[in-house]
């Protein structure tokens, strides 16, 4: 990828110049390419958030109709998790509307903040629709 957009950078000044030239094609072309595939990478992981949270979501309703049908000292157990969930849900609301307005400018730990979130919201659910 570095190679073609440095042959088409060289290309456009019609292959002209000097060493110094291709040079600074090369590092122009390896910082697009990089800026390219960061992109790319937060475009897939603005994605992913955004399924997380749908899912999450449809978890947390499933929990909360389980819940309405427990016992009193099970309801209070779950009553627990749900209120965990329903937090992680919400503070990862912002940060994925950060990481939209970002870009790529989203910084390694805003994006860190989120994957941990993410992870912690997979256990509960799981432990808790697991269970049935």
């Amino acid at each position: 990828m570095i190679a073609e957009a440095a042959y088409f950078r060289a290309q456009r000044r019609g292959f002209g110049g000097d060493e110094g030239d291709a040079l600074r094609d090369w590092l122009e072309a390896e910082r697009e390419v990089d800026e390219q595939l960061r992109r790319l990478e937060i475009e897939r992981f603005v994605e992913r958030l955004e399924e997380v949270l749908l899912a999450a979501n449809k978890k947390l309703s499933t929990l909360k109709r389980k819940v309405a049908g427990k016992k009193e000292e099970a309801r209070a157990e779950w009553q627990e998790d749900i209120e965990k969930l329903t937090a992680l849900r919400d503070a990862l609301r912002p940060k994925l509307e950060r990481l939209r307005a970002e870009g790529e400018r989203a910084g390694r730990q805003l994006r860190e903040q989120a994957e941990k979130m993410l992870e912690d919201i997979g256990r509960i659910a799981q432990r808790r629709v697991g269970r049935g």
